[in-house]
């Protein structure tokens, strides 16, 4: 007899399990907001940064978070959201993604640029620095869950668009790896 929370929701038109479709949809949208919003990383460093580079680099940031600790976010969203109306479930999910990607970006996406610009003899980022950073995290977890909600209802029908937005992610966060290796390498 399995738990309730074994029973996985699926799209009744594809069968495919709406929550990895809530997954891959938040991970393209924090890569798209973390390569728009890169400039801004960029003159946080002083221009330290490259910003190719640290696009990608923000972009695996954005993967793994979706594809690690994004996943725990959005069963806790779910389980939020079960006994309260429809209308309000798309605030829990903001609100999830507010607080937990806001929290990933102000520990995780400063620890590693203070792991690039404090090597190279620049200071580690001030604490304004460190506001602005969670700050963007925040706003940017706020708008990819609420979409990451909404969206995956109509996107799950299309299984080769679902597909194919897994493996773009993916190969984004592997060339961020590169990138990252790269830095790296030079660095230490």
């Amino acid at each position: 007899m399995s738990s309730r929370w074994m029973r996985v929701t699926r799209d009744p038109k594809s069968a495919m399990p709406l929550m990895p479709v809530q997954a891959m949809s938040i991970a393209g949208l924090l890569c798209v907001g973390e390569i728009i919003c890169a400039p801004i990383y960029v003159s946080l460093s002083s221009g330290t940064l490259a910003l190719v580079p640290w696009a990608m680099v923000a972009c695996l940031v954005a993967v793994v978070f979706t594809y690690t600790v994004g996943f725990a976010l959005l069963w806790c969203a779910e389980a939020f959201s079960r006994r309260i109306r429809a209308a309000f479930v798309p605030l829990i999910y903001a609100a999830v993604g507010l607080v937990g990607f806001g929290a990933w970006g102000y520990f995780v996406i400063s620890a590693v640029m203070n792991s690039i610009l404090e090597p190279l003899g620049h200071a580690a980022l001030s604490s304004g620095q460190l506001a602005v950073v969670a700050l963007n995290c925040a706003v940017l977890g706020l708008a990819s869950f609420t979409a990451g909600y909404v969206m995956p209802f109509k996107l799950a029908a299309h299984r080769s668009a679902v597909v194919a937005l897994g493996v773009l992610t993916a190969l984004a966060g592997l060339v961020g790896a590169f990138f990252m290796i790269q830095m790296y390498a030079v660095l230490y």
